[in-house]
């Protein structure tokens, strides 16, 4: 019985370990990150938010993206090590959209 316990022991530190270790890599993560907003007035309509959420989430470093239609907003956060706001507008480009950084 004793050997079981020990056994569960090590398996349960080692679960705390990796959990704490993918913690500390979200952490840092969102350390390193920075949020772009863009106009995009053309956006008229679900299948529209879906194509451009899409577009920017096949980018390098998207952490976060979220779309209002009603204000034509996108919200990007991303990881500025991997990608850079020109890349987004570019993606949405690419998806048959305009779009202009909102300062």
């Amino acid at each position: 019985m004793g050997k079981n316990k020990s056994k569960l022991f090590r398996f349960l530190i080692l679960i705390l370990l990796v959990s704490f270790t993918a913690e500390m890599a979200l952490a840092s993560e969102l350390l390193a990150s920075k949020t772009v907003k863009l106009k995009c007035s053309e956006m008229t309509c679900l299948g529209c938010k879906k194509k451009i959420t899409e577009s920017i989430k096949t980018l390098d470093g998207i952490i976060k993206v979220k779309v209002n239609l009603d204000t034509k907003i996108v919200t990007v956060t991303y990881d500025d090590a991997k990608t850079a706001p020109d890349k987004i507008i570019n993606a949405i480009s690419e998806a048959g959209y305009e779009s202009e950084l909102v300062e």
